[in-house]
């Protein structure tokens, strides 16, 4: 596969994994604050924090009076205990009063479900992910959470399954509960990655309207990883039409000139193509196409060829400077020769298209007669070139619709769509 460098991609799309653990964050609406929480006056609640930076944990605070008519002694008061060492970080001892709650016979369903909430808070706080995981999957199906509790769960849910490797899991719970929340979207993406579910990925990135850089590129990395090469070349496809950029363009059209389907008579199409999408050319190829244009009859595309390459620093120093400097000369004594006679509709044609080329947008009715005729050998390459010709001449909408209309097998429709891409 003629693909991205995908340590360059790679370094664009995943995080290294130490970093996955400090940067998979939740809203900063649930970040202790600096200057310390304080604690709710209402029934049988706390309040769900997250640590900054590294310390993901949470911290279940209560009012005493609520939480004395809500809890018995024997379970309330180990749990604040366990809440105070919690603030602290002293995951151990929390622990310890925490198992002097669980111990307690008889809990009311109240009870059991404040106990899940420290232990959820313990597990995060230790970093025992799979733990936390698992603890707040409890609490969502325990029915004791209004819908927005549930989301702050699933948030919290889906954060450690990612940082604890259960990527299959963090995707499920992203997909019940979160769906609709984008600042899930990157761990969603890359748990597609990390499973390699790429046909997942890819729909998810096609039913966007206008899909972003990031999701595009994490598309196009698991398709080139898993060696899907036509979704692979949808996704380079897409970043061209629309995040534009000689990178994208470079790969696109390697891919492209990699299809057997490309006739070599389209190769200065595809050099025009490819100096228009803003793709750097070398010496030989700026040295070949100018060649091939003068041999083709169109001395004047070779003239804009020459011109590119001396412009750009390509062509004019170094050991070959002389023999360039040579094809530069006969360049322009060609152009000032007198064109043969066009008899022929493809003589027609190829004069019309030097005329266009020298910036005479007369030549535009020769090459549609030409085409009109029926009398070419390869129509759709005609088709193509027409369309160049009209972009050439600045008649875009002209350009735009005769592209749509090229057809034939030999690859010139496909390079008709991307000239289409272009911007």
């Amino acid at each position: 596969m003629n693909s991205l460098r995908l340590e360059e991609l790679k370094k664009a799309v995943l995080f290294p994994q130490k970093e996955n653990q400090k940067n998979v964050r939740l809203s900063p609406a649930f970040e202790r604050p600096n200057r310390g929480p304080s604690k709710p006056a209402v029934s049988k609640s706390f309040l769900l924090l997250f640590f900054k930076k590294e310390v993901l944990a949470c911290l279940f605070l209560f009012a005493a009076p609520a939480y004395a008519d809500t809890l018995r002694p024997a379970i309330a008061k180990p749990l604040q205990a366990a809440e105070h060492y919690l603030s602290q970080g002293e995951y151990a001892q929390a622990e310890k009063k925490l198992a002097l709650a669980e111990a307690v016979p008889g809990k009311s369903a109240d009870e059991t479900f404040t106990i899940g909430q420290v232990r959820a808070a313990i597990d995060s706080g230790r970093h025992d992910y799979a733990a936390a995981a698992s603890d707040y999957a409890s609490l969502i199906g325990s029915g004791e959470l209004s819908s927005d509790q549930i989301s702050l769960m699933a948030e919290a849910e889906a954060s450690d399954d990612y940082q604890a490797g259960d990527y299959a899991g963090a995707i499920r719970t992203i997909k019940a509960y979160l769906s609709g929340d984008p600042r899930f979207t990157p761990i969603l993406l890359q748990s597609y990655i990390k499973t390699n579910d790429c046909a997942a990925l890819d729909a998810y990135v096609t039913r966007q309207a206008r899909p972003t850089e990031a999701n595009l590129q994490m598309a196009a990395y698991c398709d080139a990883t898993t060696k899907n090469d036509a979704a692979y070349e949808t996704m380079i496809e897409k970043l061209v039409k629309y995040y534009p950029s000689p990178a994208y363009w470079t790969q696109l059209l390697g891919l492209a000139q990699s299809n057997p389907a490309f006739s070599d008579q389209l190769a200065l199409d595809f050099f025009r193509l490819k100096l228009a999408a803003g793709v750097a050319a070398t010496e030989p190829e700026y040295m070949d196409m100018a060649q091939t244009a003068l041999q083709g009859g169109l001395p004047n595309e070779a003239a804009k060829i020459m011109a590119q390459g001396f412009a750009t620093g390509v062509l004019g120093s170094g050991p070959d400077a002389t023999r360039q400097a040579k094809l530069k000369a006969l360049v322009q004594q060609r152009q000032t020769a007198a064109a043969p006679a066009a008899d022929d509709a493809a003589s027609k044609f190829l004069a019309g298209f030097n005329q266009v080329d020298g910036g005479n947008a007369a030549g535009l009715g020769p090459m549609a007669d030409a085409i009109r005729s029926g009398q070419l050998a390869q129509p759709g390459q005609a088709e193509l070139e027409l369309g160049i010709a009209y972009d050439e001449a600045g008649q875009k909408a002209n350009a735009k619709a005769m592209f749509a209309a090229v057809q034939g097998g030999d690859g010139a429709a496909d390079l008709a769509k991307l000239w289409s891409d272009l911007k």
